[in-house]
């Protein structure tokens, strides 16, 4: 291998095939669906493949109850209903994070409240977010980032303290455990996504579609009255009377999700624990190669977690000052040169977006939680995620990838390190 940077003309590090060599059941999903259009199921919730999946899932999750619904963001907005979350109310969830978990608090009166992560992990900081809890939190509000797992001892602590209960994230974590258990089966409400198709979309894939899964009866009555219109059964469901008067008509909202997506998601359920399984063996290859490699940092998880799922890629941190400084876009420029496909996090921390720093009249008139003057936040008041947000790099989370290329990616990182000082003009 040339010593040379490729960015500078040497020859690549990488010349394996970069693409998984996975290939998905593409056959038994066009059959899946091509019966439900035989049998002209194409709508409907509560009966056939929707309760299905939702069993199967109950049982993977070990949870005691399981819906569907169109897409994983109204999976934490029902959730959010379902603990109370209302007008004038807040919602704790790190600042690191994405809009669609939290668009459910701005739309259902309230407001996100961002606190700090762990620098370890990027995730949650539950000693962060518990300096920003008041009379009006009403749920903590922690995203599971790319298959790795929050602090749930943490969080658990927090819940038990205050008494606000905790909807997860867990969009990109399908598999991932904590001591053992399924994220689905701990704390309050967990909330999933099946966006995408595999490989590389959510961990279970449907196209478009959410889960959420709970242990409280209340919850998941107030799941169903909220947003499943006429879901079958779901009268004989409601045992709350407040609800069964609601009959079949719940709320009104019809959240439920298409049968043809549950179709394609019920079969990747099936694969999920191999390429889970694979994927977690080629991350330890990975990681435990790169982790005395100056300039690169993977993550780390605490004790009593199990990763899984890794929607986006497996998170690698930038580590600067090991390189003299060199800019973090010069150095994944020089990694992409050598073949490796390395994608760098370009978003600021939420708290820095427009959204927060102008506001927004969401409803006219002056009437919305999150409007202008409704937020103070400046640079400076999170470090640990503004810190991360600008060194936060990601490569795929192969399943099946071509002989030697993850040993090239490695070579590839060694040969930047090595030649770090030629980045800097």
């Amino acid at each position: 291998m040339s010593k040379q940077l490729a960015l500078h003309g040497g020859q690549a590090a990488v010349t394996a095939n970069t693409q998984d060599g996975w290939e998905p059941p593409t056959a038994e999903e066009k059959q899946a669906v091509c019966d439900l259009i035989d049998q002209q199921f194409l709508s409907g919730a509560g009966k056939g493949i929707g309760k299905e999946l939702e069993d199967e899932f109950k049982a993977y999750t070990g949870a005691a109850f399981c819906l569907t619904v169109d897409h994983g963001s109204n999976a934490i907005m029902s959730a959010l209903y379902a603990v109370g979350v209302g007008p004038g109310d807040e919602v704790i969830t790190p600042a690191l994070s994405y809009i669609g978990t939290y668009t459910g608090v701005i739309h259902l009166g309230a407001r996100p409240i961002f606190c700090d992560v762990d620098p370890m992990n990027g995730l949650i900081d539950p000693a962060s977010a518990e300096k920003v809890i008041t009379s009006r939190t009403r749920a903590i509000l922690p995203v599971h980032f790319n298959g790795q797992v929050c602090d749930v001892d943490g969080l658990a602590y927090l819940r038990d303290k205050y008494g606000i209960p905790v909807v997860q994230d867990a969009c990109h974590s399908h598999p991932a455990r904590w001591d053992g258990v399924n994220l689905g089966n701990v704390l309050d409400i967990t909330c999933y996504s099946m966006q995408g198709s595999d490989p590389f979309g959510k961990p279970v894939s449907a196209g478009e579609g959410g889960m959420m899964t709970t242990n409280n009866r209340e919850f998941y009555e107030r799941q169903l009255a909220y947003c499943h219109l006429h879901r079958a059964g779901i009268v004989e469901e409601l045992t709350n009377p407040v609800y069964r008067m609601l009959g079949n008509q719940g709320l009104g909202l019809k959240w439920r999700a298409h049968p043809l997506a549950l179709a394609i998601g019920r079969i990747s359920l099936h694969n999920l624990d191999y390429r889970n399984e694979r994927r977690l063996e080629h991350r330890k290859t990975l990681y435990d190669a790169l982790e005395e490699t100056p300039g690169v940092q993977p993550p780390g998880s605490y004790p009593k977690a199990q990763p899984g799922g890794f929607y986006g890629g497996l998170a690698l941190y930038y580590v600067p000052e090991e390189l003299g400084n060199v800019p973090f876009t010069q150095y994944v420029a020089a990694l992409r040169a050598e073949g490796v496909p390395v994608s760098a996090r370009r978003d600021p921390p939420e708290h820095l977006r427009a959204l927060f720093q102008r506001g927004f009249d969401l409803w006219g008139r002056g009437r919305g939680p999150i409007g202008p003057g409704s937020y103070d936040y400046k640079v400076g008041d999170f470090p640990v995620a503004e810190d991360l947000a600008t060194r936060s790099m990601y490569v795929p989370a192969y399943i099946e990838p071509a002989e030697g290329l993850l040993q090239q990616i490695v070579a590839a990182f060694h040969k930047v390190a090595d030649q770090a000082g030629s980045l800097v003009s």
